[in-house]
């Protein structure tokens, strides 16, 4: 699993001191991070997140809180993984994890307030039932411990805004 807080050695290797100040950096790398894993499961090379934000900076997809999912989503296709910056009803994220993981828009720790958005996650299965338990991977600290939510509870913290992937071509079993 990739984090989001950005190692201090990383950050010194790739350069990234050239950007600023790595915890400021770490805060918003949530959707880098979750780019990152995306690529290690579709095979692809995978840059550390201090490069995958250094072509972030470059490609102009950063804004102060963070990268816009467009943004993830060109920078997926450029690195071989087709993908699409979309929005995706709550209750189509069941059948969409079918075939392949995706990046959702939610709040952090899926509270149950109605505060939605500012981070990205990876949800990559469920398990069926009349409330299905959503699979995730989560780059933050707390997500280190967590990894998996009701759809109820994920509803809250939704916003309705995915990152689609092309479907995950699993080995041949033969």
């Amino acid at each position: 699993m990739c984090r989001q807080l950005i190692d201090p050695a990383e950050w010194d290797l790739h350069g990234g001191w050239a950007l600023g100040d790595r915890t400021e950096w770490s805060n918003r790398a949530c959707g880098l991070a979750s780019l990152r894993m995306i690529l290690l499961a579709y095979g692809q090379e995978a840059p550390t997140v201090t490069e995958l934000l250094k072509l972030a900076v470059k490609g102009e997809i950063l804004t102060p809180r963070g990268a816009l999912h467009a943004g993830i989503a060109r920078l997926a296709a450029e690195l071989g993984v087709p993908s699409t910056a979309e929005p995706l009803p709550v209750e189509d994220l069941p059948a969409r994890l079918d075939d392949a993981p995706l990046i959702a828009s939610v709040t952090e720790q899926f509270p149950e307030d109605g505060r939605s958005g500012g981070h990205l996650v990876i949800l990559r299965g469920y398990e069926d039932g009349p409330d299905p338990t959503i699979h995730f991977r989560d780059p933050s600290r707390w997500g280190q411990t967590h990894g998996h939510v009701p759809l109820s509870r994920l509803a809250h913290s939704y916003t309705g805004r995915a990152i689609t992937f092309a479907p995950l071509i699993h080995g041949d079993p033969s």
